[in-house]
């Protein structure tokens, strides 16, 4: 399907009415949809999925009906998703989301995606959907704005402002006992509330606010009733600090780690989440970690790295 040039291109903020849509620009990048079989891979008509298969290509956007609960998650948390529209048809989407962090990123403002729908590349509808948010974090007084981008996206954000401020390096870690003191403290009403201009320190492939919301999704999908989410609010060494693990039922022997101190430096909350999973049963921990971070203590961890990304930000003062 190809974009009607001769149409103008509105920006919007997104509504829950608009999930058939958002969700058609998303699954118009799957060419053919199929089903996995053991090693095989077997080409089914889209209705044949389950909603978990769906899933599978890109997210809760795969499916209208839990598109809808993302998007309706989205909006009750006060985030911002924003719409590109051409005459009636939605041809961009973005979502936003806004949260106060320690340094380098202050308040911060990140596109946790922005999405063009296929066909309608080319009309400048992408570089429309940043500058919108630009608008919004100048509005909203935000320090930065930043974005996680794939490698082939990087010099599309660049030409929008965007810079590369650091590198992150994705670390896979043996577990054991690191005799680090860790005790549980009573857990806040709120994440946010609790996290308001802490570090992340570990994990932070997105934002804070982005993984934040992340803990408050779930879906009723028999795939993943099985994938374990646990949230640790604790003291690492006499600092307040928040652990989360995510396990997934594919891998039952490895968990990714997220991390959140003001006071608790990335070996403290490192050693202290490798020493719960090891008592938990699981083997290795996923760790994402600053380059600069990993220099000073990667040589006190049993642990690898296995890849690495950029992290792109705008400073606004």
């Amino acid at each position: 399907m190809s974009a009607d040039r001769g149409l103008p291109v509105s920006l919007r903020y997104g509504y829950l009415e608009d999930s058939r849509q958002i969700s058609e620009i998303h699954r118009s990048y799957v060419d053919r949809w199929y089903r996995k079989i053991g090693n095989g891979q077997f080409y089914v008509p889209y209705e044949a999925l389950s909603l978990g298969e769906r899933w599978g290509f890109g997210g809760p956007w795969m499916s209208v009906e839990t598109c809808s609960i993302h998007l309706n998650y989205l909006l009750l948390n006060s985030h911002i998703p924003i719409v590109a529209q051409q005459g009636d048809k939605l041809v961009g989407e973005m979502e936003l989301f806004m949260g106060e962090e320690g340094p380098p990123f202050g308040k911060n403002l990140h596109i946790g995606l922005l999405y063009v729908r296929k066909g309608f590349t080319g009309q400048g509808i992408g570089k429309a959907l940043a500058g919108k948010a630009m608008e919004i974090a100048g509005k909203c007084d935000c320090d930065t704005v930043t974005v996680a981008s794939s490698q082939a996206n990087e010099g599309f954000y660049e030409k929008c402002g965007f810079e590369r401020s650091g590198t992150m390096v994705e670390v896979e870690a043996s577990t054991k006992d690191y005799g680090v003191k860790v005790y549980r403290i009573r857990p806040p009403s709120r994440l946010e509330s609790f996290t308001r201009g802490m570090p992340m320190r570990l994990g932070r492939l997105q934002s804070s606010a982005y993984h934040l919301f992340e803990q408050s999704m779930k879906y009723a999908i028999p795939e993943f009733l099985l994938n374990g989410r646990s949230t640790a609010f604790v003291k690492v060494n006499g600092h307040p600090s928040l652990l989360v693990f995510h396990e997934y039922d594919g891998e039952p022997s490895r968990a990714d780690v997220y991390a959140w101190s003001k006071d608790a430096d990335t070996l403290e909350l490192a050693a202290a989440a490798l020493t719960m999973l090891h008592g938990m049963g699981i083997k290795y921990a996923g760790m994402l970690m600053t380059a600069e971070d990993y220099a000073l203590i990667g040589d006190r961890l049993d642990a690898v790295i296995k890849g690495s990304r950029s992290v792109l930000m705008c400073r606004r003062r």
